[in-house]
């Protein structure tokens, strides 16, 4: 009977350097560029969160965040303008902070 143990058997051969390397390899091929948006994208955005702000909707927004886009929900709290920030409350009344300089979309739920 053949005990073939797969990917277990070539373990003892990957030294931490190689493991650590494929690691970097893989991020690198998920990676995405920062998205550069316009002026009209920019006007949208803060139209969308100005109503938002001004009626209590819950908003879904989209952020970079080293190399991928992540998404969160929530309501926005406060705009920090000295720090350039979004406060966000998200439903377990946690405070997220985003960056403007991070917003990709903002979409109100």
């Amino acid at each position: 009977m053949l005990k073939d143990r797969g990917g277990i058997k070539w373990t003892s051969l990957m030294l931490p350097e190689h493991v650590k390397a494929l690691r970097e390899f893989d991020w690198d091929l998920t990676k995405i560029e920062r998205p550069v948006l316009d002026e009209q994208q920019l006007e949208e955005i803060n139209e969308t969160i100005c109503a938002a702000m001004e009626f209590n909707n819950a908003v879904k927004i989209m952020y970079y965040k080293a190399g991928r886009n992540e998404t969160i929900n929530g309501h926005i709290h406060y705009l920090d303008v000295h720090n350039k920030q979004v406060r966000l409350v998200t439903k377990g009344e946690d405070i997220a902070r985003i960056n403007f300089s991070d917003i990709t979309e903002v979409t109100r739920l």
